[in-house]
């Protein structure tokens, strides 16, 4: 489509496009000023990892002590921007603002001016009700109509800094609700860290008695030993029997160390879980899974051919790979099961609850793991002391004391040490999370309002724009009307003359060259032999036009001097006496219902040689059918024939009924008046079609309301300016 076609389609359409725009635009306006005006606010939180309390951290093993960067992973990201707007973060935030919303029913109300300035000036709290969490962290397209306080929380692109951003009913609200959010975030994350120290704490000093009475126990061992026996040199086997057995002593007491913490972080996970009476299970307690057992006792089975392996092939012999290979996925069909075990009647999406079961099932696979260690472990040592049985009494003995002593040592010093770690933890500041930029006035305030009424104008105005030019392009699209004069003739119609729709020379000049093709002199009408009678009638939705057509055309033919005759040959809804500005009286269905005679109904029209015979008081369909069916209506047209040298017949518009194609039996051939735009492409050839089988041949077709008389946009604006100009000169004047 060329540029200049695009323009056209436009031009034309452009009252359509006006009233798009003006209803999008307005619609926003009035949407703008009607809703309540919110606030926005936002506050900043930094995360990042520190060495000092990574450092302590994995003493306590909550954390890696090696930190490669100070940034967070993606997953990280992730897991923080998911929790920030959790329950235990925004529960208090609630709490603490004692955050209410107001009824939708009183919004409603409140869209009738003055309304809202009168309920809060005289009663604040109306209609008030506590928020709930759901409604202050989920937001609608109807939150913009009925607008409450809301909250969320992004991490800021490439960075990795938390935005809790807020909106209001006022600044001051919108700023405490942002502080708030990530202060109780913060404390939130500060408290999570405090909390598995506390558990590892607790853990920890449950198993302090009892290393403690294993290690008292070695020792007074050893000093029956000493005092009943005599110490001897043991052989370089018996040494390296010892050294394994010292060396097995070692990793089964840091073995128990993380058994003991992952018991510890099981624990606090669990209790965390029991705090969440919406999650929690229907069944009081969870069951143990014969799955879970039987893979445990796989798992020690694993762990002792994995030490035996381990004692005669190296670390990356296939052998040992492939038990560490099963120990893994004995390990992932345990955390597997568990999850099934926490989540099988809970089926939920929030994110705080889905972390803990995914925690809960990665401790208790940790757990099964180290106790199955623990049990080889105890397996592998009772063997080597069998091994040492076979050694001097006394040398066994005394070996097997030291080695007990030493390792018991190792493992209290090691259990005292993660205790007082992870009670120091307890009172620590461990969060990673910092506030650093609160939510402050700011200076322009304009700028932090919602809706803006700048910015909404502009959405207005793009939108009204754009909306307007679719909805032009879609009614060109789907027109289906008469759009050219090769479009009336692709319809079957022959095209005698195109006629603007505005009065002026152009109209004048159309229906001149009109009169010349249907009344040539000396000749029957358009070469025709059918007399000197034309009937013309409109195509649907242009029918109005024809009347007024016909009434100019008759004048045009009259100034030629001929004797020239317009007849309202339309009964059921007469117009033609409007336009020659006649009174209500009989006419031609009164003289073809042999009420009157023909010269009684005949009027003089404004013109010489110009007369008018009016269709009468208007009658029923059932009526005209009739009448105009009648043998009179043929004898009535050939007497006007024979009086007038020019005779129009403006008939009912096709489509509604047929009478043109009556008429045009005993008159010329009918003359179909399309409008521009406005006649429809399929009733033109459906009118077509019938002319050709009743009559055996085309129709004429004038088509109305061109566009050679539009004004061009500056030929309207060069209007607009003179209105303009002449109305100052009359004030002046007056």
């Amino acid at each position: 489509m060329e540029l200049r076609q695009l323009l056209a389609i436009l031009w034309r359409r452009r009252a359509l496009a006006a009233w798009t725009f003006a209803c999008v635009f307005g619609a926003l306006l009035v949407l703008t000023l009607l809703c309540e005006t919110q606030y926005v606010a936002s506050a900043k939180v930094y995360l990042y990892h520190s060495s000092t309390k990574a450092t302590l951290l994995g003493r306590v093993s909550l954390d890696s002590a090696m930190v490669s960067t100070a940034s967070l992973t993606d997953t990280e990201r992730a897991t923080y921007e998911d929790l920030a707007v959790t329950v235990p973060v925004v529960r208090p935030v609630i709490e603490q603002l004692d955050l209410q919303r107001k009824r939708k029913s009183l919004q409603v109300v409140e869209f009738i001016p003055f309304v809202r300035l009168l309920a809060d000036r005289f009663l604040p709290r109306f209609g008030l009700r506590p928020m709930t969490y759901e409604e202050l962290t989920n937001k609608s397209l109807v939150h913009m109509l009925f607008p409450r306080p809301y909250l969320k929380a992004a991490m800021m692109e490439d960075s990795d800094i938390l935005e809790f951003s807020s909106s209001a009913a006022s600044m001051r609200l919108a700023l405490d609700l942002a502080n708030a959010a990530a202060r109780s975030f913060v404390a939130r994350e500060t408290a999570m860290r405090q909390d598995e120290c506390k558990a590892r704490a607790e853990a920890a000093a449950r198993e302090l008695p009892k290393a403690r009475a294993t290690y008292e126990q070695a020792l007074a061992d050893q000093r029956e030993v000493r005092r009943t026996e005599k110490i001897v040199d043991l052989t370089s086997e018996g040494q390296q029997l010892v050294s394994r057995y010292f060396t097995l002593s070692a990793d089964r007491d840091s073995n128990r160390l993380s058994l003991i913490r992952a018991q510890g972080m099981l624990q606090n996970v669990k209790a965390q879980l029991a705090k969440r009476p919406e999650f929690r299970k229907t069944s009081e307690s969870i069951q143990r899974s014969t799955l879970i057992d039987s893979v445990k006792l796989t798992l020690r089975d694993l762990y002792m051919d994995l030490a035996a392996a381990k004692s005669r092939l190296t670390p990356e012999h296939p052998q040992v790979k492939e038990i560490e290979n099963k120990i893994e996925e004995a390990k992932r069909i345990i955390k597997g099961e568990s999850q099934k075990i926490f989540g099988s009647e809970t089926v939920s999406t929030d994110p705080t609850y889905s972390y803990l079961s995914e925690r809960t099932a990665d401790y208790t696979a940790q757990v099964a793991g180290y106790e199955s260690q623990d049990a080889a472990f105890g397996t592998l040592l009772a063997d080597v002391e069998k091994q040492a049985d076979g050694f001097p009494g006394r040398a066994a003995a005394s070996a097997l004391v030291s080695a007990r002593v030493d390792a018991n040592q190792s493992f209290l010093a090691s259990l005292n040490q993660m205790e007082s770690m992870a009670r120091a933890g307890e009172g620590l500041d461990l969060s990673i999370a910092h506030v650093v930029e609160p939510a402050e006035w700011p200076g322009k305030i304009d700028d932090f309002m919602r809706p803006k009424l700048s910015l909404m104008l502009a959405a207005g105005l793009a939108a009204g724009l754009f909306l307007g030019l679719i909805a032009a392009l879609l009614a060109a699209w789907t027109d289906d009307t008469v759009g050219s004069r090769e479009g009336l003739e692709a319809a079957g119609a022959t095209v005698l003359a195109a006629v603007p729709a505005r009065p002026g020379p152009a109209r004048s000049q159309s229906l001149r060259r009109l009169r010349e093709m249907l009344f040539p002199a000396g000749a029957a009408p358009s070469g025709e032999d059918a007399g000197t009678a034309v009937v013309l009638a409109g195509i649907e939705a242009a029918g109005d036009e024809t009347p007024g057509l016909a009434w100019e055309l008759a004048q045009a033919v009259a100034r030629t001097g001929e004797p020239t005759l317009v007849v309202d040959a339309d009964l059921c809804a007469p117009a033609l006496c409007a336009l020659a500005g006649l009174p209500a009286g009989p006419g031609l269905a009164e003289v073809l219902a042999g009420d009157v005679s023909l010269e009684a109904v005949l009027v003089p029209g404004p013109q010489p040689g110009l007369t008018v015979l009016p269709a009468g008081r208007g009658v029923s369909a059932a009526a005209a059918d009739r009448l105009l069916d009648g043998p009179e209506a043929g004898n009535v047209l050939a007497a006007l024939a024979g009086r007038f040298s020019r005779v129009l017949l403006v008939a009912a518009p096709l489509g509604r009924r047929d009478d043109a194609l009556t008429l045009a039996r005993a008159a010329g051939g009918p003359v179909l008046v399309a409008g521009l735009h406005r006649a429809g492409a399929a009733a033109v050839a459906e009118a077509a079609r019938a002319c050709r089988a009743i009559l055996g041949r085309a129709p004429l077709a004038v088509l109305a309301g061109v566009p050679a008389d539009d004004l061009t946009p500056r030929e309207q604006w060069r209007n607009i300016v003179s209105r303009l100009r002449r109305g100052r000169a009359k004030k002046a004047a007056a």
